[in-house]
């Protein structure tokens, strides 16, 4: 039986080769987009399957109630609590905690690294299965482990290990080994990794807060704990110590405590995809961010399955014949059902091959990133080729459901009647459907484009031109500055703490000792990068040049924290006395007009610029125009000479601004995808206009010979369909309008949408469309007439 499906569906396929291309093709590119998003999807499952016990090992998670903002479940835990299972539960082996309170910046003698890094318990590299590629645990105070990512950056190819790495305020750590991670999918990322006997040493010179016995770390501190069960211990044994210990939790908060909580389990092996919102999560994925792509990536496929649901019923009128005769020989429905179904799955499995050639052709950075570090192993194809079966299966159901309740008697006796073209209404509704997706896509993706492309050009009010950054460290900055300010071509050399367009810190400032702060952000800097950038002054002067800690006393503000500190006017401000959050007294040196120090997506709030080298990351280098080739070569080489271990990094400052926020590469990767879309809509049309002509060649030959034009004829055969495109542009334009606009509104500076851009993207849609139909019916309006009324 199967194998006089397959013989049948073959020869169907071959006798109409147009539709069979068609549809082969339109699958083909639906499937191809589906088979980019199935990859992530498939790779969030594979999270940590590398860990020894991951169906015994449990992450607890903290459900947290507050008095005024109600429940609030977090992934952290209190810092006691897993020496708190291991005393009292002997079904507990083991447990691990990881706290996130290891300094975040490395200082080597030439640069400051900023890095991700945690305490954790030597039972940590029991529980967890990242392998040492040289080296032992973490396990004597001040001892340090770090990922081959971090041996790479800081020391490239020599041993890491035994050398010294100092943070920022905790001090000097030994490296003792170095783990794997490239390799591994795992919800933790980290840099180094310390050992927790270190953190009583720290809380005690006060170098970090004392959280190692505190019940409330869970909420003021990034604190994990992870427990092995022993073999054969059910989970609910856990969930009812939990109970017990959140109880002691709660009471060690004290009676004036403004939230409790309860604590519950979580397996190692749910962890990803996340699906629950955590607040203080790790790096899981979250069902939203790979089910987001799947969605979009099945609405194209849905588009590619509309093509053959039109093309098939539209064949109705041929294969009816063949249902009826098939019935009429004793053909059960069921069986007839089987029959379309092969044709489709065979369909699907073509699709496949071609997607597979599709993939192979496309070399995109947004599509190299969705499958980076996925490899393709037997379940992913498993998972492919069952994708193409199920694709097959629902492309062919409502054909072959259709198709098979023909009745015999009227189809063999010529009588079709109405209800033989119930589907008119829904093939013309499907491929309005097909074409208000893909000018929704379209609209869509041009205001991204528009807006990204605005966030990269915008004057950001400072000057970006012919300035280049240089990561330096805050001890070194100022060695650095003077070897750079000799050279012939360097105008100015200025500190900063980072570059000016993308993100500041944060702190509150009061003109009262904090009987009325305001929340700001702070740049710390030079008056020297003040210059570099061109930042006017409206009232007041500058920062002081000096190298005296002194300097700091002085600060610039901008003129929304003059009108948020109720200063009548910047004249006003000039010479007042303000508090910082640290309890520092300062004085208001000048007020600078206001300009987007930070990125676009957030509004313009109070800025405070103080001098504080402690934070001088980088070097603004300001280079004469004419010069700049020849400067960075001078710049580079006063760089050897100073430091000829450590290589020259720089970034020009307005092509890091243009790069960060204009991401060609990624929004060509959309426009791909958009294209594709849109691509599959067109090969639906073209079916359908191919059929409709092929139908209507007698009728057309007729006209002809009783005197019809050629226009006659184009406009007569394509006016119902364009009239199907300007019904999808009604519908998809306002859509697409409201798309954009609820994009945009993520942004405080973004672009004016207007109409402009929507209506371009419909008159490129309709363009498209139309010359697909014109092409058509103007070969069918060329006809000889002769040929076509040969056989009447």
């Amino acid at each position: 039986m199967l194998s006089n499906y397959l013989k049948i569906a073959w020869r169907n396929l071959w006798k109409h080769k147009l539709f069979s291309i068609i549809n082969i093709f339109g699958l083909a590119a639906g499937m191809t987009v589906c088979l980019l998003a199935l990859i992530p999807v498939k790779d969030a499952f594979d999270y940590d399957k590398f860990h020894p016990y991951p169906d015994r090992t449990y992450r607890i998670l903290t459900d947290v109630e507050q008095k005024e903002s109600g429940k609030t479940s977090v992934a952290t835990s209190p810092l006691p609590l897993g020496a708190a299972l291991e005393a009292q539960y002997g079904f507990v082996e083991k447990t691990a905690r990881i706290y996130y309170g290891l300094g975040n910046e490395v200082t080597t003698d030439a640069k400051s690294f900023f890095v991700n890094g945690a305490f954790v318990d030597a039972s940590f590299f029991d529980l967890f299965g990242f392998r040492f590629i040289m080296g032992q645990p973490a396990v004597a105070p001040r001892t340090v482990v770090i990922s081959d990512r971090t041996a790479e950056r800081f020391f490239g190819t020599a041993s890491p290990l035994g050398k010294v790495l100092t943070l920022k305020n905790q001090g000097m750590f030994t490296i003792t080994g170095v783990l794997a991670t490239k390799t591994h999918k795992s919800h933790l990322k980290f840099d180094l990794l310390a050992s927790m006997a270190t953190v009583p040493l720290l809380e005690q010179s006060q170098q970090i807060s004392p959280q190692l016995k505190s019940w409330r770390s869970y909420w003021d501190a990034s604190s994990f704990t992870y427990v092995l069960l022993r073999e054969g211990t059910p989970r609910r044994a856990l969930d009812g110590a939990l109970q017990v210990l959140a109880k002691q939790g709660n009471e060690a908060l004290g009676p004036q405590t403004d939230q409790t909580y309860a604590l519950r389990s979580q397996v190692l092996s749910h962890i990803s995809p996340a699906l629950e919102q955590l607040r203080k999560s790790t790096w899981e994925p979250t069902i939203g961010s790979v089910l987001a792509p799947a969605a979009l990536a099945l609405v194209i496929l849905l588009m590619a399955g509309f093509n053959y649901v039109n093309l098939t019923l539209a064949r109705s009128l041929s294969r009816a014949r063949e249902v009826g005769i098939r019935k009429v020989a004793g053909a059960q429905r069921r069986q007839i059902v089987g029959q379309f179904l092969t044709e489709s799955v065979i369909l699907g499995l073509f699709a496949l091959g071609l997607s597979f050639i599709f993939l192979t052709l496309m070399d995109n950075p947004l599509i190299r990133r969705m499958n980076d570090g996925v490899e393709p192993d037997l379940t992913l194809w498993a998972c492919f080729l069952g994708f193409a079966l199920l694709t097959g299966i629902l492309a062919g159901l409502a054909p072959a459901r259709i198709l098979s309740s023909y009745q015999p008697a009227n189809v063999l006796r010529g009588r079709f009647g109405e209800g033989m073209f119930r589907g008119m209404g829904l093939r013309k509704g499907l491929m309005v459907a097909q074409f208000a997706v893909s000018l929704v896509f379209m609209v869509f993706v041009t205001v991204m484009y528009q807006q990204f492309r605005y966030m990269a050009t915008a004057s950001y009010g400072f000057d970006r031109e012919n300035s280049l950054n240089i990561p330096v460290s805050p001890q070194n900055y100022r060695l650095v500055a003077e070897a750079f300010n000799q050279l012939a071509g360097v105008e100015r050399v200025g500190a900063t703490m980072q570059p000016l367009g993308f993100h500041a810190d944060y702190l509150n400032i009061s003109p009262d000792r904090f009987q009325n702060s305001i929340p700001a952000n702070a740049h710390f800097t030079e008056a020297n990068y003040v210059q570099n950038m061109g930042l006017k002054l409206v009232a007041g002067q500058t920062l002081p040049l000096s190298v005296s800690d002194s300097a700091g006393r002085f600060v610039l503000l901008n003129e929304k924290a003059v009108t948020a500190l109720r200063f009548k006017s910047p004249q006003e401000a000039v010479g007042q006395l303000l508090w910082l959050s640290d309890s520092s007294e300062v004085q208001v040196a000048g007020v600078l007009q206001d300009f987007n120090y930070q990125n676009l997506a957030h509004p313009l709030n109070p800025l405070l610029l103080q001098y504080k080298p402690s934070e001088f990351h980088y070097l603004n280098v300001k280079v004469s125009p004419h010069r700049k080739t020849a400067v960075v070569a001078e710049l580079e080489k006063a760089w050897q000479q100073l430091y000829p271990r450590e290589p020259f990094t720089y970034e020009w400052t307005d092509e890091t601004l243009y790069n960060h926020y204009f991401h060609l590469e990624d929004l060509s990767g959309l426009g791909l995808i958009v294209a594709i879309a849109l691509s599959v809509a067109c090969l639906g049309l073209l079916g359908m206009v191919s059929y409709s002509t092929e139908t209507r060649t007698k009728e057309v030959g007729i006209r002809k010979v009783m005197g019809a034009t050629v226009a006659q004829i184009v406009l007569l055969l394509s006016s119902g369909f364009v009239r199907l495109l300007l019904i999808a542009g009604v519908i998809a334009l306002p859509l697409g309008y409201l798309a954009g606009e609820m994009f945009l509104h993520e942004f405080a500076h973004r672009i004016a949408l207007g109409v402009t851009g929507p209506l371009l993207c419909f008159v490129v849609m309709l363009l498209i469309g139309g010359l697909t139909v014109g092409w058509l019916t103007f070969r069918a309006a060329n006809e000889d007439p002769a040929k076509s009324l040969r056989t009447e």
